[in-house]
Parts: structure tokens; C-alpha cells; sequence
């Protein structure tokens, strides 16, 4: 048809044919559907996706996470605001900065392990420090021994084994032990005369390790947001496929040159997260047929 209507016009089919009324409006819809093809097909290829976007909306929290640094790290050093794309850039950033938070449940373990060492490092200064005073008690040298029994007995007020006891209780108690043997400049005298210096002031270090540590995994439970890492990482997801047709609708519309180094830069990006999430898509299959086996 396209070759028929290259080679006669409208005008002439009707002076060589002589058409009726109807074989003429028959070759006008003809060409006007023509019309309408060309021009589809023109669209068609202005419009289609220069970045791609495949397997995107399998992803994991953590990878929706990583692919977002990913996806902005590629744009960040674009004039982002000349290129009309600095909302929608300061929007990715914001539901991965809430997704980052959603996941600090993740630096609460590490944390929660880090509060544990601290303990155990301190229960062994306070056990050292315990032993070393009931050696010294037991000295021919009744002075020094009644100045260990002194710091002793503030010892067993608070409890002879506060090792074990709740990390709060124990926290508590060894700060009182610490600051009552301080408020006395005799003890203090005792202390640094049985060479245990060292010792009670690295278990004030201790006991200020442990404290620090376990205030600031109360401030990382204090922010946690209150929506779950799933609807964080789907927010995500939607923002990044919004950048990613705003470029490819920008690219159609003005054909700048930096769009398309966008799009080479992010599709290496998810093309890498396409290849890692057929891979599980494969292995699940595999394992779901073998599951299947007699």
C-alpha cells in the first residue's frame, strides 16, 4: 500500500479510475490509516526505553537498597537541576536514606554484640580486682589487710559475683563500687599502694565503654521508623523507575546527549542486578523441580 500511494496520488487514482463516491472515500481512509501507521511507528521509535528496567521489581530489600546508591551514584555528577531531574534525584535519596534506617536493625545486632564483649571485658576487671583485694586481705600486714577488707566489704554490699547479675544491675553496681573506693583519698592510697592503679582505672574505662556503647544502641532503636523494610525497599524501587522513565521521556523529548550517558551509565547497573536476580529465579525453579522428584 505504502509503495501504491508513493507512486499515485489521491487526484490521480480518481482521473485514471474514475471512482465512485465510495472507492474515493475508500482511499482516503486508506491513506489517512497510512498516515496514522508512519506516524505510530516514528513514535514508537523516539519513545522506546533507552534504559532498561527488566527483573527491577524482583528485587530484595538489600538489593533494592544497594541498587538505589547504585542508580544515583551514576546521575550525582550531572548538572541534575539543568537537566530537570534533581526532584526526583532528592526523592530516591530520601526513601533510601528511610530504607538505610528501616535496616538499622542490622548495626542493632552488631551493637547488641558489641554491648556483650563490654560486659565480659568488665566482669573480668571486676573479678581481677575482687581477687587481688582477698589475696591482700589475707596479708600478715594487718594494715594493708583491714584496707582491703574495707574496699572488700563495699564489694559484698553491692554483691560479691555483680559480674552476673543483669547488665543494668551490674552497670549500676560497679559505678557505685568505683565511686565510693574514689570518695575515700585512704582507699584511693591503698589502691595505688597494692598496684591495682591500673586496674580500677581500666574498669572505670570499661564500665565508660559499656556505657556509651549501650546509649547509643537506645538512640538506634529511638529513630527506627516505624514502617517495615519491605514497604521501605518497594518505595525505593517505585522512585528509581520514576527517575529512570523521567530520563528516558526527557531523552525522547529534548535528545540531549547527557540523558543517553545516563542511560549507558544505569543500564550497566541493571543489567549487573538483572543477571544476580535470574540466577535466584533459577536456582528457586531448580529447587522447587527437584523438591517436586520422587
Amino acid at each position: 500500500m505504502a509503495l501504491f500511494f508513493n507512486r499515485f496520488s489521491v487526484i490521480e487514482i480518481t482521473n485514471r479510475y474514475k471512482p465512485g463516491p465510495h472507492l474515493l472515500d475508500f482511499c482516503f481512509l486508506a491513506l489517512y490509516l497510512y498516515w496514522v501507521i508512519v506516524s505510530m511507528q516514528y513514535q514508537l521509535k523516539h519513545i522506546a526505553m533507552i534504559v532498561r528496567t527488566t527483573y527491577l521489581y524482583k528485587m530484595h530489600t538489600d538489593e533494592a537498597q544497594t541498587f538505589g546508591r547504585k542508580l544515583l551514584k551514576c546521575i550525582e555528577n550531572f548538572d541534575l537541576a539543568g537537566l530537570l531531574l534533581l526532584v526526583l534525584y532528592n526523592k530516591t535519596k530520601a526513601s533510601l536514606v528511610i530504607l538505610s534506617e528501616v535496616l538499622v536493625k542490622i548495626k542493632q545486632t552488631e551493637q547488641t554484640k558489641m554491648l556483650k564483649e563490654a560486659k565480659k571485658q568488665r566482669g573480668r576487671l571486676f573479678v581481677s580486682l575482687r581477687k587481688e583485694l582477698e589475696g591482700i586481705a589475707l596479708r600478715r600486714n594487718k594494715e594493708h589487710a583491714a584496707l582491703a577488707t574495707q574496699i572488700l566489704e563495699i564489694i559484698r554490699q553491692h554483691g560479691w559475683d555483680v559480674q552476673n547479675k543483669s547488665q543494668s544491675k551490674e552497670s549500676s553496681h560497679i559505678t557505685d563500687i568505683i565511686r565510693q573506693i574514689e570518695a575515700d583519698p585512704k582507699l584511693v592510697a591503698a589502691i595505688d599502694t597494692f598496684n591495682l592503679t591500673v586496674t580500677l582505672t581500666d574498669l572505670k574505662a570499661s564500665q565508660g565503654e559499656y556505657e556509651a556503647i549501650d546509649q547509643n544502641r537506645i538512640q538506634l532503636n529511638a529513630s527506627k521508623p516505624a514502617i517495615n523494610g519491605r514497604t521501605a525497599s518497594k518505595q525505593v524501587i517505585a522512585n528509581c523507575i520514576e527517575l529512570i522513565r523521567a530520563i528516558d521521556s526527557l531523552y525522547s523529548a529534548t535528545q540531549k546527549p547527557e540523558y543517553m550517558q545516563m542511560a549507558n551509565l544505569i543500564n550497566e547497573v541493571v543489567d549487573a542486578q538483572a543477571q544476580v536476580i535470574r540466577a535466584r529465579i533459577t536456582r528457586s525453579i531448580e529447587k522447587e523441580e527437584n523438591t517436586k522428584m520422587p
